[in-house]
């Protein structure tokens, strides 16, 4: 398009969405991460349109996607996301647990290498079983729940009181937990137990000590791109010619 503007004070209108396919915006109709994200892209694509003429000097028309297509993207990613989530709970509903097994085993010294959940109210469920210690010798898993110590209910008891109590009995001491239900997980992020569909069936194959369920995936996935969103741009240390740098400094000022 030899009508493209050669003019670097004009070149933040030169951008053209590569979803609605509108063209000539200038750069505030992008986000500064698409700008940098397109600017980025003349250096390494093939296809960049690059020309010269008699009459005319470089010209960049550069792509990237426009704020209101990302936004109406957006929007619809977080309907299906939506979706899923309300169906992941009433699959949860539905779920009839099936009781749990109660396993008696014996621990022979100290450290015992459990780890007691935080969730409040839940009692000893154990969040994690360091490997080489007697509870992962014993076999011991995360989401099991302490009900007895050597002979002693834990019925109504809080954790820190379970805790005394087996801090007080010599070694080895005898010790019976409940396994996790039929039909239930324990998430090793928020520390509860939880109905199996609320876990992906990907999370599901992966070993115990390493599953989460799927709110918890999603809440660090969002937290991993608000962080990479704040993070500040590299500079660019790529020998780029001095008009590229003008008409970097300049998109990326409009974009602001």
């Amino acid at each position: 398009d030899s009508s493209v503007s050669t003019d670097w004070e004009r070149s933040a209108g030169d951008f053209t969405c590569t979803v609605c396919r509108r063209k000539r915006l200038p750069a505030t109709e992008f986000s500064r991460k698409q700008v940098e994200k397109a600017l980025a892209s003349l250096k390494s694509l093939p296809g960049k349109d690059i020309r010269s003429g008699p009459e005319m000097d470089k010209v960049c028309v550069v792509s990237a996607i426009c704020k209101q297509c990302v936004s109406e993207k957006e929007a619809e990613e977080q309907a299906e996301a939506q979706a899923k989530r309300d169906a992941r709970e009433q699959a949860a509903l539905d779920v009839v647990l099936e009781a749990p097994e109660h396993v008696s085993v014996t621990l022979a010294e100290r450290p015992l290498g459990l780890t007691a959940s935080k969730a409040e109210g839940s009692g000893y469920v154990v969040a994690k079983v360091t490997e080489g210690k007697p509870g992962a010798r014993a076999g011991v898993k995360p989401g099991w729940r302490l009900v007895e110590v050597a002979g002693t209910s834990c019925e109504g008891l809080g954790v820190e009181e379970i805790q005394a109590l087996l801090k007080a009995q010599e070694m080895p001491l005898e010790a019976t937990f409940t396994t996790l239900p039929g039909g239930a997980e324990f998430c090793t992020s928020c520390q509860q137990v939880l109905a199996a569909p609320l876990f992906s069936r990907k999370m599901r194959t992966k070993p115990v000590e390493k599953r989460r369920c799927s709110t918890c995936v999603e809440a660090s996935e969002a937290a991993e791109a608000e962080a990479g969103d704040q993070e500040e741009p590299k500079p660019d240390s790529g020998g780029t010619q001095s008009k590229m740098s003008e008409f970097q400094a300049l998109v990326a000022e409009s974009a602001r």
